[in-house]
């Protein structure tokens, strides 16, 4: 019975691999042949490993169309070429990889869970990679929410949403940003170049900026900084009670004064808030609550400690306040 028991074990979990649905959206698969027996192993082995690690996550609510629109972009300018999009099939060079990559328009709608981390980690021995901050889990349930949209997207409704790739697509033609997408005609030329190169660098935390800045020279950054930084910031409005936070703080719980640091005249690499877009606000205070120093950036160490006490009421009081009307 003991020398039966590891093939019992493989007969069921080659059972439970042929059971499951096949994981064809994003799951490595072998439509032309190649691989033969290894080939089906793998993919076996990687729906069985796929589906395990997934019964552990709890998706987010999906439905906030702002998610979806924040990493349109993203997939035009790393994931369309090797899966295609409503405006276009997949280039040629997909064709040549194995397992070559699934067309991503055809309406797979795979559960989230297994969605999101095939996303975050990617598929090992294939060309799919993992995302490029491991740690913005937020920017994951992003590209979750797109890819159950995408498939319902006309090419019209796509190039809308997704753009062309640029830095205007997603923040404006003037910087003036967009739902969770953050105003660049707000900041100084300083701040925006600093933080395009900590992008570039890795040291500040965000998988769709560091595919974008990761490509750019010194001169670029600098150039981009100009284009879109401004001189002046925005006068802050009058104080209500939500503004006490922001102008004065809250003492009793060790939060400093917002705009102390981040008021129109602060120091030109520490970024303005008066005026910024509010969900993009909400999400990186957030983002330092849970990340603390780990959100990266040249002042993060900083900005972990005047954040950490911070309650989400807090938040949604700042970010109201301090966000555009």
């Amino acid at each position: 019975m003991k020398r039966l028991r590891p093939w019992i074990i493989g007969a069921a979990l080659g059972a439970l691999g042929l059971a499951m649905l096949p994981l064809s959206g994003l799951m490595p698969h072998d439509a032309t042949g190649r691989g033969g027996v290894a080939g089906w192993y793998q993919g076996l082995a990687v729906r069985q490993s796929v589906t395990l690690r997934s019964l552990s996550v709890m998706p987010p609510d999906l439905s906030d169309p702002a998610m979806a629109a924040r990493a349109a972009g993203h997939y035009e300018l790393v994931c369309a070429a090797c899966h295609g999009s409503p405006a276009a099939p997949a280039q040629r060079i997909a064709q040549d990889l194995w397992p070559e990559p699934p067309a991503l328009t055809r309406g797979h709608w795979r559960p989230p869970a297994r969605l999101f981390q095939v996303v975050k980690h990617g598929i090992r021995h294939s060309a799919m990679p993992g995302w490029p901050a491991q740690s913005r889990d937020d920017e994951v349930w992003d590209m979750v929410a797109f890819l159950r949209l995408m498939p319902g997207l006309s090419p019209e409704d796509y190039r809308r949403m997704a753009g062309t790739a640029r830095c205007t697509d997603c923040h404006g033609q003037s910087g003036e940003g967009r739902d969770g997408i953050p105003r660049l005609d707000i900041q100084t030329p300083e701040y925006l170049a600093a933080a395009l190169r900590a992008y570039r660098d890795g040291s500040r935390q965000s998988g769709a900026m560091i595919a974008v800045a990761r490509g750019l020279s010194d001169q670029d950054i600098d150039r981009l900084a100009h284009e879109f930084g401004r001189e002046t910031g925005i006068a802050p409005r009058p104080v209500d009670a939500a503004g006490e936070i922001a102008t004065r703080g809250l003492t009793a719980r060790d939060i400093p004064a917002c705009l102390s640091c981040h008021g129109a005249t602060a120091r030109r690499d520490y970024p303005r808030l008066m005026g910024q877009d509010p969900g993009y606000l909400r999400r990186q205070l957030e983002l330092f609550v849970t990340l603390q120093e780990d959100r990266g950036g040249p002042h993060a160490d900083t900005m972990a400690k005047a954040a950490r006490w911070l309650q989400p009421d807090h938040i949604a009081a700042l970010a109201a306040w301090l966000g555009r009307d």
